[in-house]
């Protein structure tokens, strides 16, 4: 009888205590693993964070041991011994693994058949997969595979393809693993004609931008690509290209079209920052559509503290209203205390031939008519140019307004004659190369380099303009905006016939829109190449935005007698 009456006593204070470990209602505020390391600890720890800022209970710890097993056997561990405990003192959940052994891909099956087994483009990818037996299993590349499958399909118009297995079978006995990819490919349609879906006088643009043709094999990322040359011409505010899948037929499927053309006369306002000019206000006028050829007219005011200019251009489309153009335009530029004692009025008039190459350069042949008024110190001066010229330019990034990789080049020759309305003989060469990359998503290198030479007998024949100068927000951080220059007996910035600079910058990510920089640039204007190679260094920060990231730079010029230093911000990428 006391027996029993003693078994119901301790029964009673063995659940009382149970259920007094998480009466108190603890909130979990971290986390603790133990027994394993980097990959597994990585995607154990995925798994266990969302237990943050909960209340202990039993059912959270079933909960908290059911995710562990999961993490783990995502990537292979399909036997882990795996104890879970609240430690309420320091609101810790502590997560014990004995991990068990490693699952291994025992073989690999990839099957194809259908047109895609004969397709070089396909079997790219196909053999490009990269799980190989002795592999420790890992779901995820398991998933990456079978989805690059897919997509190659979908990117290469196999509409009709079918899978006949893709199965991932587990011997836990074994601790192996056996994959297995069948898919029948079927046929690989054809683009069908281009449907224009509302009446537009830009019928003839439309077709033409078009890369690829009616019974080619289809490709997505070329109807994407029509999507973005389309977008890019001045006409439309809006544009949808869209392989129509679903009407697909006899082997092709038809590309759909729909614009919307930008109202008659079109206006944006906008405005920026930087420490070299100031606030800065930009408006303009555009009318998109002015003849049945697409003629258009566009004109620009841009206002700042130490800049005004106001342009206005008239465009001639030839065959591509983006790459293949003649244009006329006119303009009026002034500089005003961009350094003590200097100012710059100047009148222009260019026309200019656009095309593309082969290579996909940005090819511009110009003849230009300047002329200048400036005044370097006391003295005001005036000249008259006429510039034939011609310009390369490519430029090619990812991540839109705030690129992650990419370069960009611009080479350009311009040359006056006295003995063609100009004020004096003249060759000027100059080359600019920028170029960014990222590794391991938070690390970018940014480098730049800037170069220029000219021809001259006399640098005070030379206008303003024309002139070489260096320092400023995007060239030699630390030192005023052109304050890198030769000077006269009197102390003047007169500008050099040569001009090289540089730059390295290094970027890191350190939260969702947040990047720390630290940078060293460097270079020179000269005109005999005696003058002192100046060099600036500093920190910044980058906040990044949907219009580009706004960058605040600390810059120290160390090749200044002073050593002091300056906060420059600009608004806008890199590249």
């Amino acid at each position: 009888m006391y027996i029993r009456h003693f078994f119901f006593v301790f029964l009673i204070l063995f659940f009382s205590l149970s259920n007094n470990a998480f009466s108190a209602e603890t909130i979990i505020k971290d986390y603790k693993i133990q027994g394993v390391n980097g990959d597994l600890e990585k995607n154990v720890a995925l798994y266990i964070k969302p237990l943050i800022d909960e209340k202990t209970s039993k059912a959270l710890q079933r909960h908290a041991k059911s995710q562990v097993k999961a993490s783990l056997k995502a990537l292979g561990y399909y036997k882990p011994v795996v104890k879970i405990k609240f430690d309420n003192a320091e609101q810790l959940v502590i997560v014990d693994i004995e991990r068990g052994p490693v699952t291994r891909i025992s073989d690999v099956d990839i099957t194809i058949s259908g047109a895609g087994k004969a397709d070089p483009e396909f079997m790219v990818a196909v053999d490009g997969i990269s799980l190989k037996p002795g592999d420790f299993l890992n779901h995820a590349k398991y998933e990456a595979a079978r989805k690059r499958i897919e997509s190659q399909l979908l990117e290469l118009g196999y509409f009709d393809a079918k899978w006949h297995a893709h199965t991932l079978a587990v011997s836990l006995k074994k601790n192996s693993a056996k994959i297995t990819f069948n898919v029948d490919t079927g046929p690989r349609y054809q683009f069908g004609e281009i449907t224009i879906g509302n009446q537009t006088p830009a019928e003839k643009y439309i077709r033409s931008l078009a890369e690829f043709k009616a019974g080619q094999p289809y490709k997505s990322t070329e109807v994407s690509d029509y999507n973005l040359a389309l977008s890019s011409t001045p006409y439309f505010t809006s544009v949808r290209v869209y392989a129509d899948i679903a009407n697909r037929k006899d082997g092709k499927v038809p590309v759909n079209v729909d614009v919307l053309h930008k109202p008659a006369n079109s206006y944006e306002v906008g405005g920026g920052f930087s420490t070299d000019l100031g606030p800065k206000v930009r408006f303009k006028w555009s009318k998109p559509w002015i003849t049945q050829d697409g003629h258009y007219l566009e004109s620009n005011l841009n206002v700042s503290e130490k800049q005004q200019d106001i342009s206005l251009g008239y465009t001639v489309p030839v065959n591509d209203p983006n790459d293949d153009l003649w244009r006329f335009s006119v303009g009026y530029k002034l500089e005003d205390k961009l350094t003590n004692d200097v100012y710059s009025k100047i009148l222009t008039a260019q026309l200019q031939r656009q095309w593309l190459t082969d290579d996909e350069w940005v090819r511009t042949a110009f003849l230009r008519r300047d002329r200048e008024t400036y005044q370097i110190g006391d003295e005001e001066q005036s000249s008259k140019m006429l510039m034939p010229g011609i310009s390369y330019a490519k430029k090619d990034t990812e991540g839109g307004t705030t690129p992650y990789e990419g370069y960009q080049w611009l080479i350009s020759a311009e040359f006056g004659l006295k003995d063609m309305f100009s004020t004096t003989n003249i060759l000027r060469l100059q080359l600019q190369n920028a170029w960014l990359t990222t590794v391991a998503d938070r690390h970018m290198i940014f480098l730049r380099a800037n170069l220029g030479a000219m021809l001259v007998d006399d640098i005070d024949n030379v206008p303003f303009s024309l002139r070489f100068y260096a320092g400023g927000d995007q060239s030699v951080r630390g030192f005023a905006y052109q304050s890198i220059s030769p000077e006269d007996e009197k102390g003047r910035l007169i500008g050099g016939k040569y001009l090289a600079t540089g730059t390295v910058e290094y970027n890191y990510q350190f939260a969702e829109h947040w990047r720390a920089a630290v940078f060293v640039d460097s270079g020179t204007a000269t005109n005999d190449f005696t003058d002192r190679v100046e060099v600036g260094a500093g920190f910044g920060f980058r906040y990044l935005t949907p219009v580009g990231p706004v960058r605040i730079d600390h810059a120290w010029g160390l090749t200044k007698e002073s050593k002091s230093t300056r906060l420059s911000i600009t608004i806008g990428p890199e590249i």
